[in-house]
């Protein structure tokens, strides 16, 4: 495990070293981040105008979710797209090639060589929104709920790595699978808003089959105080068990990867 934290320093350094050279362009983005935090948090105020919930979910606790929804977008951003995003492009110009001869895990190689320095503080300013609609809710937090968050926060950051890396394994079957990043962009917007809004094969389909619900909606309810041991416990095996699928898919998908030569 060193190994890798010392290959993450090295390359989070350089990228880090890079970017900052152009500090207007980042304080621009940090500029953009807050703005439209700020536009989405006064624009979902529209929906309580004429009611105070909407499917169960007050304006207090709806910040909260969306909060979580720009804290996960921001990571996405950060580090999932500017990685996985790269897969068309690695294999069409034989860069997968070079990264498959490294004497380190490939699946590593292509989901942290990279990392997109002007998104850092959008998972900051979203974890500062959840903290707003939490002190407008006026309900203390348990100890035990911020834990339950944090473990489910974590779950869904896993569950959301785990797709994208599955979604781009497409990409080693298909060297023309351009904009892959977008499915995964789709699945994290549908994360905006509690499943629970959400209807009949809707609904089911965001919390069984694509488990959207753990980007924003559990960890919410987690915080909330409406989540529960079994829960918890099913997000984590759930998440374990993507994680664990889709390092497979990435082995078998590689096995049928004829290079670029082929």
């Amino acid at each position: 495990m060193r190994r890798y934290f010392a290959l993450l320093r090295i390359f989070w350094g350089n990228a880090l070293s890079t970017e900052l050279q152009y500090r207007a362009a980042f304080w621009a983005n940090a500029f953009l981040s807050l703005f439209w935090l700020a536009w989405a948090a006064l624009g979902v105020r529209a929906y309580f105008r004429f009611a105070e919930s909407v499917r169960g979910w007050t304006y207090d606790e709806l910040l909260v979710v969306m909060g979580l929804f720009f804290a996960i977008n921001g990571l996405r951003q950060a580090i999932i797209q500017p990685n996985l995003s790269r897969m068309a492009e690695y294999i069409r110009l034989g860069t997968l090639d070079f990264l498959l001869t490294k004497p380190i895990s490939s699946q590593f190689m292509v989901s942290f060589r990279h990392v997109g320095i002007y998104n850092w503080l959008d998972p900051i300013l979203g974890l500062g929104l959840v903290v707003f609609g939490l002190v407008r809710r006026g309900q203390p937090v348990s100890v035990p709920a911020i834990l339950g968050f944090v473990v489910l926060g974590l779950a869904g950051a896993a569950v959301m790595y785990a797709l994208a890396l599955a979604v781009q394994c497409l990409a080693v079957w298909s060297i023309g699978a351009e904009g892959l990043d977008d499915v995964i962009q789709g699945v994290v917007e549908a994360a905006r808003f509690p499943v629970d809004i959400y209807r009949g094969i809707v609904r089911a389909v965001l919390t069984f089959v694509i488990p959207v619900a753990l980007l924003t909606t559990f960890p919410a309810d987690a915080l909330l105080g409406r989540s529960s041991g079994e829960l918890i416990a099913i997000a984590v095996a759930v998440a374990a068990a993507l994680l664990w699928i889709t390092s497979r898919l990435w082995i078998w998908s590689l096995r049928h990867y004829a290079g670029a030569s082929a």
